[in-house]
């Protein structure tokens, strides 16, 4: 069972071992303006690896849902959350959009060479819960669902 498995470990591997391999951005990706966002002082986002990973032959599919989440400071800069979308073991610039704007703030979304980049900057003086969801088109499309909170 330990065989079968080798290969999906790699992916997993490689889901966080390539994290700082850059490519050239591919076309349509807003490589420039993601690069000159301000960032903000205070800022914590994430997303947990999500996808299907087959976690023995015999046995089915593994399904992790996407959800991110970003922590952040009212202090007039974006957040970023910066991950890598995997098929197979290959890592893919997929096509990122903004599904579902958010309420309070701004969001962007692209890639900087294989970094997928999702950033939010809230309205100026807001704090408090947000939410909007981005679209990444792939092989297999997913719907990223992303709570904010910003605080002061």
């Amino acid at each position: 069972m330990i065989a079968r498995l080798l290969p999906f470990a790699g992916a997993l591997i490689g889901l966080f071992g390539l994290a700082g391999c850059q490519a050239p951005p591919g076309p349509g990706q807003d490589f420039a303006a993601l690069q000159a966002l301000p960032a903000s002082r205070a800022c914590v986002g994430s997303l947990p690896p999500f996808g299907r990973w087959i976690y023995a032959l015999d046995d089915g599919v593994f399904v992790a849902l996407p959800h991110g989440t970003i922590v952040m400071g009212d202090d007039g800069g974006w957040c970023q959350i910066r991950f890598q979308h995997y098929w197979g073991q290959k890592p893919l610039q997929a096509p990122l959009a903004v599904l579902t704007p958010p309420a309070h703030g701004e969001a962007m979304v692209g890639s900087v060479g294989l970094s997928l980049r999702i950033a939010y900057k809230p309205a100026p003086g807001f704090t408090g819960t947000d939410h909007f969801t981005v679209h990444l088109t792939a092989p297999e499309p997913w719907d990223i669902p992303v709570a904010v909170t910003v605080v002061h």
